[in-house]
């Protein structure tokens, strides 16, 4: 696609940020759907750059309340051995560092002739130390809210809400009594909010899919350049991820997707078109800096301990060459993208992120989170706020958040522990029992306050609180709560494995798909059959498309094997062989990191140990999405209707390999074999293919 096409869909993109839970099976909710649990993936407050966030929550039930348990979950990272005042929040909003001397831009705006230390783009971290998240018991803030029908609420994260709108009001249907929203404070903090519907005892989750929100980061300040002040805001859509039928179970885990499905799955990948850090747009006579701060938050849950979890990135620019990077985020991580693969803002212009290194104004990202065990399956909540800077009034900066499209199912669970083991008399869900709790259990018992004041205390929930409930309260009070569970391990039987006679013969993987696909992921027919009965693909450039080969275990009944390529110069699990050299069919292995020189030709196309054949099958293998195969759910092709999705529903493993000009077929017929082995090392038949290119 040219550069003013992708940049009119990229303008045309300019909206609210809409990432919404992903069905069970192959849909997603729309971004106004009602859901059962709500969550904002971003939520700040830092008093130094004058940003805040209003949240937006409603009941859209017409006729019936809603119960909903609430937390903030504090992710704010402290600087540790830095100067005083340095802080870890990433401060995108704020106006940049004065300049004394002028502000020049090459990939990213240069103080020149200023002072030391001065910049036009300061590092996000503003921490000489080191950044460490909370300690796990200061992480959460729970608190209940009752939205009556069709009852729209709305605060600031850094005030809260102390009296809602209708406390006080005679008709319990009617009322918000007992509801309050806690203030975050007024120190910095960057975290999430989360959601979840539950019934009048807020302990049991409820299947009403009746809650939709929104939130609004607002930045509003005077600044040494404006005095007067300057605000920019940027919104996005609260992320619904509806309870499935039948409702959730009554422990303390709710399960998103896996065998044990509760309510819908997490997106199985997450994709983000984008301007690349440093691009530069003019509209009138204002030329503008782009930059884009990504958001990512953990679809699962489960504090007070939190596993990290690796997140792989694979950007495509509009060459389709393409880049890759992972790294590891703890609950939640905010960054310029330009700062994912670099240690600060001095190397920023060297990312894989970065307009001087990508050479195109805009790309494609695809964002995958790996499980990282029992109910960590690696979902995540993306959400990118936009950025445009000028660079004559650095003070001046103008924002909003970008679309995030989920992308396939996660097939295992992540899990979401929405609240602690039950204690008696603990009111506000924080795992202690305070006076105030047990005096309030008393008159409960006196009948001076309803047992919705403090549903814990009523331990049957049959609506009377006894002098037996509170003296559970006063115990709880004396020893302590009970402290938070593990996720159970979900389990999945083998498949039993015949033997002897029954054993089937060992043959490795059966290729179900061998074709080409568009560089928009759209897989291509065949256009005729060669006299070999090979399938053959014309394309007019011998660039921008992607081979895709998927696959299923064979009869040897073993996994396909994931690897494109190997360091260690041994064959790969996908073996490619081509009948013609690809781009200066170059001999070196991997040039530039994998997205520079050519492939060898094997004429032919004889899987041989042959040390220059296994160097070929790992320079073109290298070139895969990620360097590895991907499970069916996170397939790298759509279906007509949008969705992605493997080519064949037979197949269990796909794989990509994009086609960039420093590797592009030549004019006429070349031949591609294919193979693939199994995780035991067993191999599967060779599959052929001709791709013609038409020049």
């Amino acid at each position: 696609m040219s550069t003013a096409a992708r940049y009119v869909g990229m303008v045309a993109a300019l909206a609210l940020a809409v990432v919404s839970g992903a069905s069970r099976v192959t849909a997603q909710a729309g971004p106004d759907e009602p859901a059962a649990i709500v969550v904002y993936p971003y939520v700040v407050v830092d008093p130094a750059s004058g940003t805040d966030t209003l949240i937006q929550l409603s009941n859209t039930d017409p006729a019936h309340l809603v119960e909903l348990r609430c937390l903030y979950e504090n992710l704010t990272r402290k600087c540790e051995l830095g100067q005083p005042g340095e802080s870890c929040v990433p401060r995108s909003f704020a106006p940049t560092v004065t300049c004394t001397g002028a502000c020049v831009a090459y990939d990213f705006p240069d103080c020149i002739g200023g002072n030391p230390g001065d910049s036009c783009y300061p590092d996000p971290t503003f921490c000489s130390g080191r950044c460490t998240p909370p300690p796990p018991e200061t992480r959460l803030s729970p608190f209940r809210i009752r939205a009556t029908a069709q009852q729209p609420l709305a605060w600031h994260a850094s005030t809260g809400l102390q009296m809602l709108p209708l406390d006080g009001v005679q008709d319990s249907a009617s009322s918000n009594h007992f509801s309050t929203v806690p203030a975050v404070g007024s120190d910095v903090f960057v975290g999430t909010l989360r959601c979840v519907a539950v019934t009048d005892d807020p302990y049991q989750p409820s299947s009403a899919n009746a809650l939709v929100g929104q939130a609004t980061i607002d930045t509003s300040q005077g600044t040494p350049g404006n005095p007067a002040g300057y605000s920019d805001a940027a919104s996005y859509r609260a992320i619904g991820i509806k309870a499935l039928p039948g409702g959730a179970n009554r422990d303390e885990f709710l399960d998103l997707g896996g065998p044990d499905a509760e309510y819908e799955s997490c997106p199985g990948a997450g994709l983000l078109d984008h301007f690349f850090d440093g691009a530069t747009l003019t509209t009138g006579t204002v030329t503008a800096e782009v930059s884009t701060t990504l958001v990512l938050a953990t679809c699962g849950m489960t504090l007070p301990t939190i596993t990290d979890r690796v997140v792989q990135y694979s950007v495509s620019n509009e060459f389709a060459q393409v880049f890759s990077t992972s790294q590891a985020i703890h609950g939640q991580m905010v960054t310029p993208l330009s700062l994912i693969d670099s240690p600060n803002d001095v190397f920023r212009s060297r990312s894989i992120f970065a307009i001087g290194v990508s050479g195109t104004l805009t790309g494609h990202t695809r964002i995958l989170g790996l499980g990282a065990g029992p109910g960590v399956g690696g979902g995540l909540h993306i959400v990118a706020i936009e950025s445009h800077r000028d660079p004559s009034a650095p003070d001046h900066v103008q924002s909003d958040a970008i679309d995030a499209h989920g992308a396939g199912v996660k097939s295992d669970e992540d899990v979401f522990a929405f609240r602690p083991p039950r204690c008696a008399g603990d009111c506000n869900f924080d795992r202690r029992v305070s006076i105030d709790e047990l005096l309030l259990g008393v008159n409960m018992v006196l009948e001076n306050a309803p047992h919705v004041a403090c549903p814990p205390v009523d331990a049957n929930a049959d609506g009377a609180v006894t002098v037996d409930e509170v003296i559970a309260s006063v115990r709880a009070a004396l020893n302590g709560c009970p402290a938070p569970a593990t996720p159970p391990r979900r389990i999945v039987p083998p498949t039993p494995t015949p033997t002897g006679s029954e054993a089937p013969q060992s043959v490795g993987p059966e290729i179900t798909h061998l074709g080409v696909a568009t560089a928009d992921d759209r897989p291509l027919q065949n256009d005729s059959t060669d006299s070999m009965g090979r399938p053959v693909f014309s394309r007019p450039f011998g660039q921008g498309m992607t081979l895709i080969i998927e696959a299923r275990p064979g009869q040897s009944d073993k996994g396909v094997g994931g690897t494109t390529y190997s360091e260690a110069g041994d064959l790969p699990d996908l073996q490619i062989l081509v009948s013609r050299a690809l781009g200066d069919g170059g001999a070196a292995v991997c040039e530039k990191d994998g997205h520079g020189g050519g492939i060898p030709a094997v004429p032919s196309l004889d899987f041989s140990a042959d040390p220059a054949t296994v160097a070929a099958i790992n320079d073109l293998g290298c070139r895969a999405f990620e360097r590895s195969a991907r499970p069916s759910v996170f397939a790298c092709t759509r279906t007509p209707g949008g969705s992605f999705a493997t080519v064949s529903s037979l197949s269990t493993t796909q794989f990509c390999i994009p086609i960039a000009k420093a590797w592009a077929f030549p004019a006429g017929d070349t031949v591609v074999a294919v193979r693939v082995r199994d995780q035991a090392g067993n191999l599967g038949p060779v599959q052929e293919m001709v791709v013609r290119v038409n020049q």
